[in-house]
């Protein structure tokens, strides 16, 4: 082949590849290293959420209450010569269970337009397991929202607890033939409403009949007197008390809390205080199982102690 020819095929292939290299750069090319998508701009929202009661027990029902709300501080934004607007559509609201929680609301549909600073709030019904055990557990919640030409979706573990503590019921004072005293106490990290302790003995009147504290905050401990009348002071008696209770809108009772009075048990020199009187230590057994601490104070339950 002559000289001159080869010199003209190896232009001719570098030139080749000189103009598929342009192309594959070029603007509008068919592949790219990296996409770029347009994107217009939208608020951002914001979600949260919270469970009442706080802490469930097995078998209750609760609320999960969900907020969605717009973040955004104007209503039209201007972007490239455009204007958008940041009302935001909320479609589907959806909260979905486990094999512990069972959610007993259905989906919210088309749940309405939310303006900036605007929040909505959406409730779901939840149950937990007569058997579930203690723990938390995560339920899903799905959010559909933006336009119809370019939906958003939003995804959120909520925390839901269950703690199977009940009221307990410990002895302050030995029982006397005149009275018997209690200390009641919620270990419990929530609140309980509606606490009444009922007693219960063949042949004793109690007065009053039940004793009704009402609310018992976390760690709240409270000091109870039944004022005794024995049929036959001469016999042992074994009196039980047992505590009803609202942890939300479901009621439980405790395990049954019994002790002994004896024949001829009278109140010890000095007595007790007058009722109202804030307590300033408790029994040991109280202290024993209520009042773990670590030394240096790493650790501790907080105690209110009154007399009720």
């Amino acid at each position: 082949m002559p000289k001159d020819c080869l010199i003209s095929n190896r232009a001719f292939a570098l030139l080749a590849s000189i103009l598929i290299l342009g192309s594959a750069l070029a603007p509008g090319a068919l592949a790219y290293t990296h996409s770029y998508m347009y994107r217009v701009p939208e608020p951002t929202i914001v979600i949260e959420s919270s469970v009442s009661p706080e802490v469930l027990m097995p078998g209750d029902t609760g609320i999960v209450s969900i907020v969605i709300e717009n973040s955004a501080d104007q209503y039209v934004v201007s972007y490239q010569r455009e204007d958008f607007s940041f009302t935001v559509p909320i479609y589907r609201v959806e909260l979905n269970g486990t094999e512990r929680i069972e959610v007993l609301t259905a989906p919210y549909l088309d749940v309405g337009t939310i303006g900036p600073g605007d929040r909505i709030t959406v409730y779901f019904n939840i149950k937990a397991d007569e058997t579930t055990t203690d723990g938390t557990s995560f339920l899903d919640a799905h959010i559909v929202s933006g336009y119809r030409e370019a939906p958003s979706e939003m995804n959120r573990k909520v925390p839901v607890k269950v703690d199977s503590s009940d009221v307990m019921l410990i002895q302050a004072e030995a029982p006397t033939s005149a009275s018997a005293s209690l200390d009641v106490a919620n270990p419990r990290q929530n609140t309980l409403n509606a606490v009444t302790v009922v007693p219960e003995a063949e042949g004793v009147e109690f007065s009053p009949k039940e004793y009704y504290i009402g609310t018992m905050e976390a760690d709240e401990i409270f000091t109870i007197d039944f004022d005794l009348t024995a049929a036959s002071p001469a016999e042992a008696v074994d009196l039980l008390f047992r505590a009803r209770f609202k942890n939300g809108d479901t009621w439980h009772e405790s395990e049954v809390y019994t002790t002994t009075l004896k024949p001829g048990a009278e109140a010890a020199s000095g007595g007790r205080g007058p009722p109202g009187e804030e307590r300033t230590g408790m029994t040991k057994a109280a202290a024993a199982v209520l009042l773990p601490t670590v030394i240096g104070g790493a650790y501790f339950w907080r105690k209110r102690s009154k007399r009720h």
